[in-house]
């Protein structure tokens, strides 16, 4: 065998090899935090999003372990390396310097939510919403332009670390606006209010951002690429194999509610 051919092999069964340790990897660390339907311990497959992670990773031989943690934590932790995974978190260029972002994994739609006694008018931009109060999940994304009107005083924001804090703070008429995902805000209500207390509440049908939601692997861990690539590889194959229809029109009706 020449040099040529004996590099060539080598070459050939470090590659599976390095395949191999990371399909064979027994289990995937993924920090996250709650965010019903979506994803919580509580939940029926630990929501909607942690079904699809799991399912994906499934598709490859790898078995999932969700770490429960306040979001910012759980950023930051894994961004030190302490977690293989972050679930899950939309779009933004800061992050992008420290994590490698899958392939779309959701799609969800941020409106704000308000009282019906206390209408939010038909807004363009943010400087319509002048003198409000507004409530905000510490840790949360929502948009860049967002933050810049509340650090501007255009309204005025208050901080809560949960979502739920918010939605009983809007009820109580404390704020009298709440962004908040269309699907997750609406669960949110119907699983903690009586009805009466619900039918009070409305959303706009504007939305504040139209984003996607990705599971992040932190570059400061050299098996990300490779993870990331066995979750693409995985998450494509839920997609093709129309599972992720069924799962959604679950998710949509209630189904992730349940506990298991």
């Amino acid at each position: 065998m020449n040099t040529k051919t004996m590099f060539s092999v080598f070459i050939a069964v470090f590659s599976m090899c390095l395949t191999q340790s990371i399909t064979a990897k027994d289990k995937v660390i993924i920090a996250t935090g709650e965010y019903t339907p979506f994803v919580s311990a509580a939940l029926k497959h630990n929501g909607y999003v942690s079904h699809i992670i799991k399912k994906s990773f499934s598709f490859e031989g790898i078995d999932v372990e969700f770490r429960y943690l306040p979001w910012k934590r759980s950023y930051e932790s894994t961004k030190a390396g302490d977690y293989d995974t972050t679930s899950f978190w939309y779009e933004s260029d800061e992050r992008k310097k420290e994590f490698y972002y899958s392939d779309i994994v959701t799609h969800e739609k941020t409106v704000f939510f308000y009282r019906k006694d206390n209408p939010l008018k038909q807004w363009t931009t943010l400087s319509d919403l002048k003198g409000l109060s507004v409530g905000a999940t510490i840790g949360y994304t929502y948009t860049k332009e967002f933050w810049d009107a509340a650090t501007q005083g255009v309204f005025n924001l208050s901080k809560t670390s949960k979502d739920i804090g918010n939605m009983k703070k809007l009820v109580a008429g404390r704020i009298d606006i709440f962004p908040a995902g269309m699907v997750q805000g609406s669960t949110l209500l119907n699983k903690n209010f009586a009805p009466g207390i619900v039918s009070t509440i409305d959303f706009s049908e504007t939305p504040l951002v139209s984003t996607t939601g990705h599971l992040l692997f932190p570059k400061s861990k050299e098996s990300s690429k490779k993870l990331l690539a066995v979750f693409n590889k995985g998450l494509a194959k839920l997609k093709k194999s129309g599972e992720l229809e069924t799962m959604y029109n679950s998710l949509i009706t209630g189904g992730y509610d349940k506990t298991p």
